[in-house]
């Protein structure tokens, strides 16, 4: 992930699925990030897992696959 970069929190998230913002690069596995819709919309996220936000153009087989695990 990469400052500027727009992703998608996943949908098994509190707060998912909306659209974030990476600000800010906090470690190998966390990033700052800002919602760019929903509820939280303008709010910053300290401390979101890398492995809860995906690529726009990832998003929709990582949730598929996640379905297809998990029964959902």
């Amino acid at each position: 992930m990469k400052v500027g970069e727009l992703v998608r929190l996943a949908k098994w998230c509190q707060n998912g699925p909306a659209l974030m913002q990476v600000t800010k690069v906090v470690n190998s596995s966390h990033v700052e990030a800002m919602f760019l819709e929903g509820p939280h919309v303008g709010e910053i996220a300290p401390y979101v897992l890398t492995s809860n936000i995906f690529k726009l153009e990832d998003y929709n087989k990582a949730m598929k696959l996640h379905d297809e695990c998990y029964g959902r």
